[in-house]
């Protein structure tokens, strides 16, 4: 797949259902190296930012 470099200023990539799962993919990761590292109040608010892109994600695989 290739990406025009305007996705790559701020604000410019689009908010389709595979850049949201990316997004909350790397959350994800980020939640386990937290909770694995005994970070636990940096990992319980990673795991509540995540919450809405998981809703966002549904919606926009919804709305497709």
């Amino acid at each position: 797949m290739s990406i025009p470099l305007e996705h790559y200023e701020y604000g410019q990539r689009p908010r389709s259902p595979e850049y949201i799962l990316m997004l909350i993919s790397e959350m994800e990761g980020t939640w386990q190296h937290l909770k694995y590292m005994g970070f636990v109040e940096d990992a319980k608010i990673i795991e509540e930012m995540r919450k809405p892109y998981y809703k966002l994600y549904f919606q926009t695989i919804k709305n497709k």
